[in-house]
Order: C-alpha cells, then structure tokens, then sequence
C-alpha cells in the first residue's frame, strides 16, 4: 500500500513537471518583440521607482528621479541579460527563445521594495553596493553579501536573489533533466547578481591594475569611493550632485556594458540580420559623422582650453556621445530604407529589406530600439545631449518620411542635412564648453561648415539616379543628368574648398584650397570613378585638407 501511495505521488510530480514543460515550450515557441520586450522592462523599472520613492519615501527633485531611474535601469536590464545570455549557453537555446520567461522573471524586480515596506512596516532598507577589498568580497560571496557595513541591510534583495537563483536553476532542470546543469544556471546566476552588486569594486580593481598607482590587493572600499563617489568634471560638462554621484558615474560605463552586451546577444540570436545591418551602416558616413563630433570637439578644446581634463569618466562621456551620434545615424538610415523601399529595389538591391532579411515590421522595430538607445547615450550624459540627438533624428525623419519627406527638394534637402550634421558638430562642442553650450564657437565656422555642406552634399545622390527619377525624388543629378551633375557637384564641392579661405580669413590656405578643390573636382568628374566610390575619394581629399587647415588656422 505504501509502495502504491509512493509511486502514485511520483507519477503525479511527474505529469505537473510535463504539464510546466509543456507551459515553457509553448513560451518558448512564441518569443517576445524586442520593441515590446523593452518597453515591459521599462514600465516594471517606473513601478519600483514609484514604489520606492513615492509608496515609502518622500518626493525627490527630477534630476535625482532620472539619474536614479537610469541606473536601476541599466543595473537590472545588464543584470537579467546576463542571466539570459547564460541560460542560453547552457540549454544550447536562442536567447531570442527566452524573452517571455524572462520577460515574467521582471517582476522579481518590484519585490525587494515590497517585501522590505512589510518587513520594516512603510520603509525601504538601504542597499548599497559592497565595496571592500579583493579578500573582503571573497567573504562576502560566501556568506550571500553577508558582513556588510551597519545601516546597510539586503533583506529583501536577499530573499529576491534566492528567488532568482531557484528560477533559473528550476528551469534549467525542467528543460535539461540534469542536476550538474540546474547547479551551474544557479551558480552562474548568483556570480552575476554579485558581480553587478559589487561592480564598482570590481571595476576599480581592474582601473587600478592598468592605472598603476597601487596594487590590486590594497585596494579598499575608501579607494573605490574615491574614483567613484565624487561628482566626476567630463571635460566642460558636471553633475553636481554628491549624493547621486556614484550612480551617474557608474550609468557611463552601464551604458558602454549594454551596448557591448547586445551586439553579443544580436549576433547569437540572429548573426546573419547583425552582419547585414553593420554592412548596411554606410561606412563613409560613419567616418563623416565621427569627424564632425571631433571637429567639434577640437573647437571647443580651443575655446575652452581650461576645460581640458582628462579622465576616465571623460573618456567614456567621449566614447558614449561618439556611440549615440553612429546610432542616431543608423537609426536614420533604417527609416530612409523603409520609405526608399522602392527606389532601392532599383539603386540598392543589396540592402537588408530588398533581400529580406528583414521583414519591414522587423526593420522598424528595431530602428526603434537603435533610435531609443542613441537617445539613451545622451541622456546618461545630460537632457541636452539627448534633446540635440533627438533634433537630429527629427530632422533626419523628416527628410526621409512622410508626411514631409523633404529629400524630394533639391537644395532644402542638402540644406537640411548640412543642419543635421552641425548638430553634430555642437554635441562634440558643448561637451567641452559646458554650459556656455555654443557660444565661443565662431559664427564664420558655423557659416562655413553650413554654406560648403550644402554645396557639397549632392554628391551622394549619384547612386540613386534610377531609382530617384522613377519616383520624384528631384535631386540634383535627376534634374541635370549625371554628366551636367558631376560639373555641378564638382564647382560647387571646389566653391567649398575657397569658402574656407575667405571666411576663416586666411590667405595661406588659398593655394591648398586651390591643390585639394581641384583634386575634388577631378574625382568627381571623373567616369572612371563608380558613383559609389565618389564619397570615399571625396572625404580622403577633404580629411587630408582639414589637417593642413587645422595646422595653419589653429596650430
């Protein structure tokens, strides 16, 4: 009778683990948008911040909300990527295939704040990072973050790791039958929960290391506050702000980690849409828009020569902001592609959307997420940056999409991209002159850059000619032709070169500007040179005569 019982309750475990099966391959089988996927995590980060701030504390002033909501978003959003990242290693499934179950697992998020407001009867325990030394981490990883400071209490986020760990442990078992596998997702996903709980120890163990000014293990919790507690000057650019300065600091290098973090997940979900879109990323005017961001960071070096200071928050304020410009550019070029369907199923047959690899759905959705994250690199830094980069995604849209579509008017449209790209040229600019944003930038150059861009910018609408004319886009090779165009183009790209001269008010770039200008003018007007080449011979010409102009105008 016993033996009866025991099997019956064996065979009954057996169906609800088949029956939790079945639920995850059904999950499984229909994965989240990623455009969805983002916007869920978003709304369970909001609800903690309101639970946390509002439900048990006091209001906070704005910056303090955006800075704090920045940073539990990049701290959550890295953290459960990881755990994804790793539980797909480890079934040997797409990550894509576990967006729903991942998607459910956020609401782990929220229990931290609640569990501690039952606990505490209204309040919310401070957790903090655990800063130590190298051998103080080692104790603190096996005791589950235990020694910590006074005043400092993981009581809800304890119980919450716990949760975490027999999550992905549990679905590890129920989708591989194997012990050593449920162990290792438990254990790997307590080494991330630490890691991202400790991460600035570990990250100053690391600068430290490369920095040289002591050794790892004497490294302690007053060095690690030290490089990361104080309000951090990114060149002309500061966040005063004390209290929240180790969050904004530590929002810099989280923005750098997710970055790198989802081109790995992008290439093992789908390398071949990864391959395609780098491919689609016009290289030239990849180079093209770092140039303007360093121009305009050069400019304001100038300026603003007091400025200068080095660090490593102001590397990665560089590095961040050079990010967001490639993105807003991408970003822009997805939504040119979506509207110039038709006109590159005739000029561009090679791109993603004419060769499938992306449906159109699929092509939005993720120029949404690119346009997204470049806004989100300016944000990190400050409002402004963001609000330059959404202009620049705004004029970009507009040039591209309907209802205005302003790429069919010959000069408005290179007007507009010669605005476009000075906006650029300001992000670099005011990272460096701070809150004087574009003052001390001389009208002459803004002139300059805006007059010699417009004059110049036609020279990409060569490669479109066919595609172009079927469909009323009026550029200015589809009104004169392409041999009457590039004589055109030509004089207009060596008007460029002379403007230099005369605005800049410097006569010993005249015999330069006449050497390069004339060189332009001959690529250009050369048939032996494909169209699609034209841009790279160009910005050859005009790099090699920027050097010489900065050597002899600021030099």
């Amino acid at each position: 009778m016993i033996k009866n019982r025991t099997a019956d309750k064996v065979e009954l475990m057996k169906n609800k683990l088949k029956k939790i099966e079945a639920i995850l391959n059904q999950a499984m089988e229909n994965p989240i948008r990623p455009a969805v996927w983002a916007l869920g995590f978003s709304g369970i980060i909001a609800t903690r911040m309101f639970i946390e701030f509002f439900v048990a504390s006091s209001a906070m002033p704005v910056n303090e909300i955006m800075v704090e909501y920045l940073h539990n978003f990049f701290f959550f959003l890295l953290s459960f990527l990881m755990i994804r990242l790793v539980l797909g290693l480890i079934l040997k499934e797409n990550p894509v295939r576990l967006s729903r179950l991942i998607l459910w697992a956020f609401w782990l998020i929220i229990l931290p704040p609640l569990i501690d407001i039952v606990k505490t009867g209204g309040q919310v325990y401070w957790s903090f990072y655990a800063l130590n030394s190298l051998s103080g981490l080692w104790g603190q990883f096996w005791t589950i973050f235990g020694r910590l400071p006074s005043g400092i209490v993981y009581f809800g986020t304890k119980i919450t790791f716990i949760l975490a760990i027999i999550f992905s442990g549990g679905l590890v078992l129920i989708k591989s039958k194997n012990w050593l596998k449920a162990c290792l997702a438990g254990a790997f996903t307590y080494s991330i929960l630490f890691f991202m709980g400790t991460f600035p120890s570990f990250f100053s163990f690391g600068y430290y290391f490369f920095e040289k000014s002591k050794k790892v293990s004497a490294v302690n919790e007053v060095d690690i506050i030290q490089l990361f507690g104080v309000p951090a000057k990114l060149f002309g650019t500061e966040f005063n702000n004390l209290k929240y300065s180790l969050a904004y600091n530590l929002d810099l290098i989280y923005y750098l980690f997710l970055l790198a973090l989802l081109a790995v997940l992008f290439f093992l979900s789908d390398r071949k849409k990864l391959w395609a879109s780098v491919k689609n990323a016009r290289f030239p005017q990849l180079i093209y828009h770092a140039g303007l961001f360093f121009i305009g960071l050069g400019l304001g070096f100038l300026a603003y020569p007091e400025n200068f200071n080095l660090n490593i928050f102001s590397f990665f304020s560089t590095l961040i902001l050079l990010a967001s410009v490639w993105l807003a550019w991408i970003a822009s070029v997805i939504v040119n592609d979506i509207y110039d369907f038709k006109i590159d199923e005739i000029s561009n047959p090679d791109r993603p959307l004419q060769k499938k690899i992306f449906s159109i759905q699929e092509y939005a959705e993720f120029g949404a997420i690119i346009f997204l994250l470049s806004i989100l690199g300016g944000l990190v830094i400050s409002l402004k940056f963001a609000g330059l980069i959404f202009i620049y995604q705004f004029i970009a849209w507009a040039y591209s999409a309907l209802p205005f579509r302003l790429k069919k008017f010959p000069v408005i449209a290179t007007f507009l991209s010669s605005v476009a790209s000075l906006i650029i040229l300001f992000i670099g600019f005011t990272l460096v002159s701070g809150n004087a944003n574009i003052h001390g930038l001389s009208s002459r150059i803004i002139l300059l850059i805006l007059a010699a861009l417009t004059l110049s910018l036609p020279i990409k609408d060569f490669k479109d000619i066919e595609g172009d004319k079927k469909y009323g886009i009026w550029t200015i090779p589809v009104l004169f032709g392409e041999n009457k165009s590039r004589l055109i183009v030509s004089t207009g790209v060596f008007i460029s070169f002379m403007l230099s001269v005369f605005l800049l008010n410097e006569s010993r770039l005249f015999w330069w500007a006449i050497l390069f200008g004339g060189i332009s003018y001959l690529i250009i007007t050369s048939r032996k040179i494909n169209p699609r080449n034209l841009f790279w011979w160009v910005l050859c010409a005009v790099g090699a005569y920027g050097v010489i102009l900065v050597k002899i105008v600021f030099l």
